[in-house]
């Protein structure tokens, strides 16, 4: 049996693409057959330094065995082209926001032919297992391991920097922003954006910035926000939902309810402007940071994923 996870051709970064690629890896170094299933001969996301086994549906040699398992992300679930491929298929749920949509009609992954669901957090399981009718084990995502900083290294004197992740579909971001911009100066920081940078470049900046800034509105496991973690840097954003799972106000991050921009912008003022007098405080919640970041690793995704693949490839 080989393992084949389909992910569509898109260079925008996602760290969904990169929990896939992360999946392959580790289980063909636990002598699992598996690859990651492109479109187009020769692509492969150039934002990420993760390499793994990659296969081509427009490639005419390819041959899907009748043994093989199909993994396939939530929001392609119910396309015709990826439904046709492989007679044992499992989906891959990393966002609940994208199950109706994915799921092109059908009532549940079970109408569509699908045998199970991985989870990727544990709210996403309870949301699949009440309503779209498979189990849904869950394989925990982890931070890429050049995030990590070591205690001192994360407790060294940091740039005034924010780093800002733009969210699609977030209007609040926009806000964030222009306010940001307009008064940070004034206090001495500098404001830094990270659309579309490589993923090595932002753990640079976050082992380097002193706050981060994620305004995403979906759940998930909102990765930026437990990678600003592992490297020391302290998150300031919306619980957005998913955040239940891990997140926990003035212990590991400053969380506000989705969409309360103002508040949260002037919390992150607050902070700039008495960043000295604060560091007793700051350095408490980055210490609770590392400790929830620690629990996504990849050794314990590894363990996971091998705890579910292997009883399948026997």
């Amino acid at each position: 049996m080989r393992v084949l996870y389909y992910v569509s051709d898109t260079n925008v970064p996602s760290w969904g693409v990169g929990m896939i690629y992360t999946h392959v890896r580790l289980l063909c170094a636990n002598g699992i057959e598996a690859a990651v299933l492109h479109t187009q001969p020769g692509f492969r996301p150039e934002w990420m330094s993760l390499d793994a086994p990659r296969l081509y549906l427009r490639d005419g040699s390819l041959r899907i065995a009748p043994d093989d398992l199909l993994v396939v992300p939530e929001v392609h679930a119910a396309e015709a082209d990826v439904l046709s491929l492989a007679r044992r298929r499992v989906v891959f749920v990393q966002a609940s926001s994208y199950i109706a949509s994915g799921l092109g009609g059908a009532k549940d992954y079970r109408q569509l032919g699908y045998r199970g669901a991985i989870a990727i957090m544990p709210h996403v399981r309870e949301i699949v297992e009440r309503h779209y009718g498979v189990e849904a084990p869950v394989i925990p995502p982890c931070i890429a391991p050049c995030f990590f900083e070591s205690q001192s290294a994360a407790a060294k004197a940091r740039k005034r920097q924010v780093a800002l992740c733009p969210k699609i579909w977030c209007r609040d971001f926009p806000i964030i922003r222009h306010t940001l911009r307009a008064k940070a100066r004034a206090l001495g920081w500098t404001v830094v954006e990270l659309e579309s940078k490589p993923h090595r470049h932002v753990a640079s900046v976050f082992r380097q910035a002193a706050i981060h800034i994620n305004v995403n509105c979906q759940e998930s496991f909102n990765a930026t926000v437990p990678e600003a973690m592992a490297a020391g840097c302290i998150p300031v954003c919306y619980e957005a939902f998913g955040g239940q799972d891990y997140l926990r106000d003035s212990e590991n991050a400053y969380v506000f309810p989705t969409h309360h921009a103002y508040p949260l912008i002037e919390r992150t003022l607050e902070l700039m402007a008495s960043w000295d007098a604060k560091q007793k405080e700051l350095a408490r919640i980055r210490r609770g940071g590392r400790a929830t970041a620690r629990r996504y690793t990849e050794a314990l995704t590894e363990k996971a994923l091998l705890a579910y693949f292997r009883p399948l490839s026997r």
